[in-house]
């Protein structure tokens, strides 16, 4: 492995070069790039006489833990794809962190973040997980990210839901295709809330096989252009949220007809005359008032109302007592 010295730090400085009357520690401290790159690096060291580094090439490395950082607090970008990195840490010092890129990595869970509150891109894509897992977020991390993250890629990361990502308002542009997300509902919450959202990469999802999908997208998004590298139109997206609103308008529509057309509650009385009665009706077993009963007047007559009044026979009961009594006496 190889050790990061002064040799090799003066051979990775790009263009810039020592003034003749300049002391290793003032060169030092002008350096704002060091280029890594394939180098065979396993340890961050012995930068931290860079103390005006901003952009810090490491990607194609060994390295294992991100460490020995906390002079970088003028770091904007910090390049380390395709290491061998299992946690996210040591970056607690890097308030100025623009753009991290961390691909092709061993990274689990999105964290210890908290202090790089400037970060504009996060780049995460096709970690190296054990089979069976699924890279997680930390929502302390996502919520002190929510007003400065622009840029998310978590693509091919075994993730089944992004329900966590609906605080990121500032989100413009995403990529999370290849992984293992399946419902509608959760998309449409979680993009709602993305207003600030152009760009969506989501292919290689299992939810993109629902019918109408690509439409659905265009629809619960607001001011989305590109979907899957194919742009969006302003006329189509009109087109779209009319058809969407008619749909709804007519899905309500529908909902009223249906509450409206509803027949009236049967009672348990009216239940129980329709078997006792065969398949006679609820008014050939109680004619309208007024009526005759098999063609003879006179015969009393039987009121629904009385069924739920019994006050009525009671009444009617005083009535035939008091007539008795007057043939009586």
């Amino acid at each position: 492995m190889t050790k990061i010295r002064n040799e090799l730090l003066l051979r990775c400085l790009g263009h810039i070069t020592r003034r003749g009357d300049e002391t290793l520690n003032q060169f030092l401290k002008r350096i704002t790039h060091v280029y890594f790159q394939e180098k065979n690096i396993s340890v961050i060291e012995n930068l931290h006489e860079c103390t005006n580094l901003s952009v810090l090439y490491l990607y194609d490395n060994k390295i294992g833990v991100i460490s020995n950082l906390t002079f970088a607090t003028h770091l904007t970008h910090l390049y380390l794809q395709n290491n061998v990195v299992s946690k996210l840490e040591g970056l607690h010092r890097c308030v100025n962190l623009n753009k991290l890129y961390l691909g092709f990595n061993k990274i689990i869970v999105i964290e210890n973040l908290e202090k790089c509150t400037s970060l504009k891109e996060l780049h995460v894509e096709f970690q190296k997980l054990p089979n069976g897992e699924k890279m997680l977020f930390d929502p302390r991390t996502l919520m002190c990210l929510s007003q400065s993250l622009l840029v998310l890629n978590i693509a091919g990361n075994g993730i089944d839901s992004i329900k966590d990502l609906s605080c990121l308002k500032s989100l413009t542009q995403l990529t999370c295709k290849d992984n293992q997300l399946t419902s509608m509902k959760e998309l449409s919450r979680v993009f709602g809330a993305m207003v600030q959202l152009w760009k969506l990469e989501i292919d290689g999802n299992p939810v993109c096989t629902k019918p109408k999908f690509r439409d659905r997208i265009i629809v619960m998004t607001t001011n989305l252009a590109l979907l899957d590298g194919k742009e969006i139109t302003e006329t189509s997206r009109r087109f779209l949220q009319n058809w969407r609103n008619m749909r709804d308008l007519r899905k309500r529509q529908s909902e009223q007809f249906e509450k409206e057309a509803l027949p009236p509650i049967r009672t348990s009385e009216d239940r129980t005359l329709n078997n006792n009665n065969g398949s006679s009706s609820y008014h050939d077993r109680f004619p309208e008032s007024g009526a005759a009963v098999n063609g003879t007047p006179g015969h009393e007559v039987y009121e629904p109302r009385n069924m739920f009044a019994p006050q009525n026979s009671i009444m009617r009961m005083a009535e035939n007592n008091q007539n008795v009594l007057k043939h009586v006496f």
